[in-house]
């Protein structure tokens, strides 16, 4: 169907829509990354349609390239163990969409979502909008409307690709936070580390501070010059008052400025990011948004990681990890060489447009055995292309096959390469119930 100027519409009739015709509009829209388009304005007049919901909370936004999931479920968490009505957006979902929208840590019930959905597909068949919203702008349209519907007291939302041209840019943040930046997403953002920062400081708003995690010196550089351009107050990690402590089983300890805390996840580097969580909570107390320091630690300990170095307990033990660039997986090199003992093996799939020579060369000498398999999705690479790559790797398509290969092997077995696959195992393993 045709509408206003040229807006196609997958559905006529969207008024009352239930769950499973929600996904199946979603599905109509395309691949979520490659249907992107980064631009607010067409967004921007989808929420002026629907009543501007993103000005009825306030919001935090996290950019960065790797750990700003992370932070944003460590500073969600915290903040509702605080006492706030806290929502929590990301991206992507790992099993199931209603992961993306979370209030006190909570997902979205499937009557709520095609509630809130529904709202947002009526207003774009009503709207004489010039192009229809992609997959991504209209799943954040949803979490926009529903955050206000419950009337949150603030939301925490991690933004999808960039920063200045993403769908979450589109409020006008109390705090922006950057994570580290590295290499990813170069056909979209650019292709130095500088390049890319330019467009992760676009979340960056004039009066309102900002939090950076450790960046590379040229990094640093750029994201403060245009925090200086803006206005936008600077606060650097308070890197020496960071210090991990004991370690039990992957899981870590750590003190910050003189408070003890325990990770409930896996993985050294979760310290920076739970310590990046912790100051941003100090910022947000100086704005205005209360805490305590009973509710700080148990935000810590409780906040979890979906698919970030997740164990599943049994023998041989599982570990999922959806990490797909360089740095992210040099953090689960150092988890397995720290960790865990030969014999493992590798159960590896990944997007065709990431850089596969340079991530299987830091994962593929820890393995005795490594399966190279696929997932749905129009950019997986081909389990054969990855052959070529590694040519000791055995291409097994199908992914719980591969899995039951590596699992029959008796060693240690790790999931890698893309959230897609992460989702495709934990389902079967939810299934089956092992």
């Amino acid at each position: 169907m045709t509408t206003g100027r040229g807006t196609h519409f997958p559905f006529t009739d969207v008024g009352d829509m239930d769950y499973s015709e929600c996904l199946a509009y979603l599905r109509r829209l395309g691949d979520e990354v490659l249907t992107m388009r980064l631009g607010l304005e067409p967004f921007r007049a989808l929420l002026g349609q629907l009543d501007h919901p993103q000005r009825r909370f306030p919001s935090v936004v996290v950019a960065g390239t790797n750990g700003k999931g992370s932070v944003t479920r460590f500073l969600g968490s915290i903040m509702s163990c605080c006492g706030l009505r806290t929502a929590v957006f990301t991206s992507p979902h790992v099993i199931r969409l209603e992961e993306r929208f979370v209030v006190d840590g909570k997902p979205i019930s499937r009557r709520e979502f095609a509630v809130c959905f529904s709202q947002v597909a009526e207003t774009i068949r009503q709207a004489e909008l010039r192009f229809h919203p992609t997959y991504f702008e209209t799943v954040t349209a949803t979490a926009f409307q529903y955050f206000a519907r419950r009337r949150v007291d603030l939301a925490i939302l991690e933004v999808g690709m960039g920063g200045r041209l993403d769908s979450t840019n589109a409020v006008d943040p109390r705090l922006s936070v950057i994570t580290r930046i590295g290499l990813d997403h170069q056909a979209q953002l650019g292709n130095t580390v500088e390049e890319i920062a330019v467009e992760k400081a676009g979340v960056l708003r004039p009066g309102a501070p900002v939090l950076l995690s450790p960046q590379r010196e040229g990094v640093r550089r750029v994201l403060g010059e245009r925090a200086a351009h803006v206005g936008a107050a600077v606060h650097d990690l308070d890197l020496p008052a960071l210090r991990p402590l004991e370690e039990r089983q992957g899981r870590y300890s750590f003190s910050f400025r003189g408070t003890k805390y325990r990770l409930g996840v896996h993985g050294k580097h979760q310290v920076e990011n739970a310590g990046v969580a912790i100051q941003a909570s100090e910022i947000l107390e100086g704005l205005g948004f209360d805490r305590h320091g009973t509710g700080v630690r148990e935000g810590v300990e409780k906040a979890g990681s979906l698919g970030v170095l997740q164990k599943i307990e049994g023998r041989p033990e599982v570990y999922l990890d959806g990490g797909h660039n360089r740095d992210a997986v040099a953090n689960l090199a150092a988890f397995l060489q720290a960790h865990t003992s030969p014999p493992r093996s590798l159960v590896f799939g990944i997007m065709r447009d990431k850089d596969i020579e340079v991530v299987l060369g830091l994962l593929s000498p820890l393995f005795e055995r490594i399966y190279f398999t696929s997932f749905k999705s129009a950019r997986v690479a081909a389990p054969q292309r990855l052959t070529e790559v590694c040519p000791r790797g055995l291409a097994v398509p199908d992914p719980v096959r591969a899995l039951r290969r590596a699992l029959e092997a008796g060693a240690t077995t790790v999931v890698a390469g893309s959230f897609y696959l992460v989702g495709e195992i934990l389902s079967a393993i939810e299934e089956s119930g092992r």
